[in-house]
């Protein structure tokens, strides 16, 4: 059975009794195949079928998600950067597992297709950084290694 017929063709239109027999039976396929796929879709999270408006066509249905998904991906966008730029140490947990939560951070933000570079991604370590660690930064800022992210977690390690 071709399920992927319902996803990657149109729906065709409905013959008429004139229609030809070829017509009928890639009717007749189609219909199978998207009513196996809306089956299959049933076990779709609730709160997934209740954000997408549903027209009886997967295709249209799956289009739809792909798009939720889409819009989801820049809110998370946006929620990481914000973190990236507001997250500040903690004095409870070391220095490198700060560091570590913002290379998490740029690493999804590079997942999601923004790419964050390592000297910024090392500014901003350091920037985070509170008034107890100036010695850090200007210790950090005047060697000649321009900002190689390995170098500051061994540094702080």
């Amino acid at each position: 059975m071709d399920l992927d017929f319902a996803l990657t063709e149109e729906k065709p239109t409905e013959p008429t009794t004139t229609g030809t027999a070829s017509e009928k039976a890639k009717y007749e396929k189609w219909m199978k195949a998207n009513k196996l796929i809306l089956m299959i879709m049933k076990s779709t999270s609730d709160h997934i079928k209740g954000a997408i408006k549903f027209n009886g066509n997967a295709k249209d249905f799956l289009s739809a998600i792909g798009q939720e998904f889409l819009e989801s991906d820049k809110a998370e966008i946006g929620s990481l950067i914000d973190s990236l730029s507001t997250i500040k140490y903690d004095l409870v947990s070391s220095v490198c597992d700060h560091i570590m939560k913002l290379v998490n951070i740029a690493t999804k933000l590079n997942n999601l297709g923004v790419t964050i570079i390592d000297d910024f991604l090392v500014h901003q370590s350091l920037r985070s950084l509170p008034e107890q660690f100036n010695q850090l930064k200007t210790t950090y800022n005047a060697q000649n290694d321009n900002g190689v992210l390995m170098s500051l977690l061994l540094f702080v390690w």
